[in-house]
Formats: C-alpha cells, structure tokens, sequence
C-alpha cells in the first residue's frame, strides 16, 4: 500500500487547523451573541422593575410624531396644491391650545423630575452627614469608655494607695506596740529581779537577826 506524500499530510493538517479555528470563532461568536442577548434582557428587566422605559436608538423612531415630508412638498410657492395638509383656524387654535397645555404640562412634570432628583441628591447628603454623625458618635463613645477605665483604674490606684498606708500604719502600730512591751517587759523583768534581791537582803537580815536572838537565850557556862 503507498504511504501518503508529506504535501498530503501538510495540507491535512492545515485543513485540521483552519477547521478547529473556524469552530472557535463560531462558537465565540455565538457566545458573543448569547451575552449581548442576556444584556439586553437584563436591560429591558431592569427598565421594567425600576420603571424606567427602555429607549434605543431602534426605538427613537417609535416616539417621534408621525410626518411625511413628501406632503409638504410645494414646486410651484405661488401656487400651492390643494393635497397640502390643512386645518381650520379654529382647529389651529384649538390644538396650539392643547398643545401648549400639553407643553406646560410636560415642563412641570420635568420641574417635579428637577426637584426630585435634588431632593434626593439633599437625601444622599443628608445619609452621609448621619453616618458621619454616627462615625462621630462612636469615636466618641469610645473615648468615653476609654476614660471610664482610666476612671476606673485611678479609683483602683487610689483604693490601693489607702490598703498599703493602712497596711503601712498597721505595721507600725504593731511595731511600736511591740516596741513598748518589750520595755514594759523588762522593766517588770528588772522589778522582779530587784524584789528578788531585796527579799535575798531581807531574808539574810532576818537570819541574821534570829541568828544573834538564838545566842542570847544560850545559857552562859
């Protein structure tokens, strides 16, 4: 069996190549087209649920009045055709009348749309100006707790100051009383040991005196 030439297979794969391209185009394209129609449904939703009319450059046509030009055409200004588009004087009176009505209506309707728009452009402002206010009362708030701990605190201090000079006072207290005992102490220590010595002294005397009493009832030899 003859194996292909090496041109064939080239032009194979080339052929593979621009074929897989052709389907990534289409199928961008495609996705293209899907998203542009998803936006525009989106679009339409929103106009509906804001209640906003959905206007495009398709669309303009639509609300413009009806005119053709052509009706109006005149060749001949001293002559004007008899198909040219008329109304009565009180038909153009009657419908100036309306649309001037309509007019004023239309402007006032925009005036409402004008204050509107700065009544809610004040809104806006009046919606940052509380949540500055709010901003503003929580830093204040917080400060304020920040000097209740420290009131907090200083009491705390002040409270530990007044235990450690209580302690301190009891401390001496308890020193000085120690302080005194001890002397009263050894003033009684010294007391005893003087009443120990003079009852020694006195004890001696007596013996000595009984000591003298005993000879004189000695008989004499």
């Amino acid at each position: 069996m003859p194996r292909p030439s090496l041109s064939k297979n080239a032009s194979q794969r080339r052929g593979k190549t621009l074929a897989k391209k052709t389907v990534s185009k289409a199928a961008s394209t495609v996705k293209a087209v899907q998203n542009t129609v998803k936006q525009v449904k989106d679009a339409a939703q929103y106009s509906e649920m804001s209640g906003l009319n959905p206007l495009g450059v398709e669309s303009v046509q639509d609300e413009l009045p009806e005119f053709q030009p052509a009706d109006y055409r005149v060749k001949d200004p001293l002559n004007p055709p008899d198909s040219l588009p008329q109304v009565s004087l009180g038909e153009f009176i009657k419908a100036s009348r309306i649309y001037e009505g309509a007019t004023r209506a239309v402007q006032l309707t925009g005036k409402a749309f004008d204050l509107t728009r700065e009544r809610l452009l004040v809104e806006g402002k009046k919606a940052k100006t509380f949540g500055a206010g709010v901003q503003a009362a929580t830093a204040y708030e917080k400060v304020k707790s920040d000097l209740t701990d420290y009131q907090i605190q200083l009491q705390n201090n002040q409270q530990k100051n007044i235990e450690l000079g209580t302690a301190k006072l009891r401390t001496s207290t308890a020193q000085s009383i120690a302080d005194q005992t001890e002397k009263e102490l050894s003033e009684k220590l010294a007391q005893a040991k003087a009443g120990a010595e003079l009852a020694q002294l006195q004890t001696q005397e007596k013996q000595t005196k009984l000591a003298e009493f005993k000879l004189l009832l000695t008989p004499q030899v």
